[in-house]
């Protein structure tokens, strides 16, 4: 599938080039387009489209609302360009149903996202009384190894008094 250049269309459709670039920006919703630097490209699925629009605006003697209208009736695929919206734009193209559904969309996400706040706070809670508990048992078992060393350096102390008190023999008794 290549995508063809809006030159190569006009030679195609035989119309001039200005006129399908003025097709193509009054009916933009519905072509399938995309950039290559200042290159404009169209799907190929565009070539019948603009044939159509052509005939409307020269034989049929149509406006550029009523073409929008046919294409929307006939069914057409409305294409949006995601990073030329422009939120005001959004609220005068659409209609009041669809209005709506997006205010719907849009109230339902808020719901979601400050339902995931909630639970964001109580693992934040959560992962605190963690830290807390792990400090305390961190002290505890600090205080264990201390009594631990504690005891095991009187065991020594008491071993070495006993084997100094053993130590102790008498020089006639050595060879005993």
């Amino acid at each position: 599938m290549d995508w063809i250049t809006v030159n190569k269309i006009s030679k195609m459709i035989d119309t001039p080039v200005p006129t399908v670039r003025r097709y193509i920006q009054k009916h933009q919703a519905f072509f399938n387009t995309r950039r290559e630097g200042k290159k404009i490209l169209l799907h190929p699925d565009s070539v019948e489209l603009l044939k159509k629009i052509r005939k409307w605006y020269v034989v049929d003697n149509m406006i550029d609302t009523e073409i929008d209208n046919k294409l929307k009736a006939d069914g057409y695929k409305v294409f949006i360009d995601v990073e030329s919206i422009n939120h005001e734009s959004i609220e005068h193209e659409l209609d009041s149903s669809s209005l709506d559904f997006v205010k719907a969309m849009f109230k339902e996400q808020r719901a979601i996202n400050e339902q995931l706040m909630e639970n964001n706070k109580l693992l934040v809670e959560e992962i605190k009384e963690i830290k807390q508990s792990y400090k305390e048992s961190e002290s505890k078992r600090e205080q264990r190894d201390l009594a631990l060393m504690e005891i095991v350096r009187s065991m020594q102390e008491t071993k070495k008094s006993i084997a100094a008190s053993e130590e102790k023999k008498k020089w006639w008794e050595f060879w005993k």
